[in-house]
């Protein structure tokens, strides 16, 4: 299964700087998260994302863990562009990799991921943890198998499975993040597309400890906002250099502004749970044969 059509048509769904209806957003001034709720009625719901994590607050659940087919299969081409608004991975492959288990109803197929940062390292990633920030998140989005397509699996309440993976400073690079952030020098314009020369497996970007994760029922965390995600977010993070960071923050929005603090403010918890997996304890089998 070839990934490329899946990427082409998340993008024109729920990542291009226009949403539905052609009005234009941003992450500051006039069309800004502050006013997302009044230019798309779909983003003042009451499922709304991201929120900040309270661990003292969460439903413990012993589910299997998560589990990853194709994750370990580099792509055959693997492409960054700085759609105005993030930086957006997509890759082709023969096949699709895939997310199952650990608490999820379903397998959902993968489609593309892209990050969220700050302009310093007290800002950038979309969910807090206890209401610690994090400089940058990325998210894995993915869509219900079942559904039979992206287009049809936004309009389900469990339509999409978002992996949100935290990134922490660290004092020397993240080798699956050189050769993307390599390219991203190219494309620091606006609608530029560059192909990354190293082509990572996904597995390179998700953290060494996979057992603990916090998940939720929440929604896209750009217009139109829709309430259709499942959201696994990693109680581990990934390491980033100081100088991988820089590249990001060297992006720009338009001519005139920097491509920073592209992260939404937190939403309301309202009355949803928040569950945090556990490591999976099977039951022990006792045989009652006699010896």
């Amino acid at each position: 299964m070839t990934l490329a059509p899946l990427v082409l048509c998340l993008a024109l769904l729920v990542q291009d700087s226009y949403a539905a209806g052609g009005m234009k957003f941003s992450y500051s001034g006039e069309h800004g998260p502050t006013h997302w709720g009044t230019m798309f009625q779909t983003c003042a719901g009451s499922r709304q994302s991201p929120i900040n994590i309270e661990t003292g607050n969460v439903k413990t659940e012993f589910w299997k863990p998560l589990n990853f087919r194709n994750y370990n299969t580099p792509p055959s081409i693997m492409r960054v562009k700085n759609n105005g608004h993030s930086a957006q991975v997509e890759m082709d492959g023969v096949a699709a990799p895939r997310v199952y288990d650990g608490g999820l109803k379903g397998e959902y197929i993968f489609a593309q991921f892209h990050f969220h940062w700050g302009s310093d390292n007290t800002l950038g990633s979309e969910h807090t943890i206890d209401g610690v920030r994090y400089p940058m998140e990325l998210h894995l989005v993915h869509y219900k198998g079942s559904y039979g397509s992206l287009r049809e699996a936004v309009k389900r309440r469990d339509g999409l499975a978002v992996l949100g993976v935290l990134l922490e400073t660290s004092k020397t690079d993240n080798p699956a993040l050189t050769p993307l952030t390599t390219a991203l020098m190219n494309i620091t314009e606006a609608g530029r597309v560059a192909e990354v020369a190293a082509n990572y497996p996904l597995n390179a970007f998700l953290p060494n400890n996979l057992e603990k994760f916090y998940r939720y029922e929440g929604s896209l965390t750009t217009p139109t906002c829709n309430e259709v995600v499942t959201w696994t977010v990693f109680a581990n993070a990934i390491p980033i250099s100081e100088s991988q960071l820089a590249e990001f923050r060297a992006l720009h929005e338009d001519k005139e502004k920097y491509l920073i603090n592209n992260y939404r403010p937190l939403q309301a918890r309202g009355v949803r749970k928040i569950y945090a997996r556990h490591r999976f304890i099977p039951r022990r089998v006792v045989s009652c044969t006699k010896s």
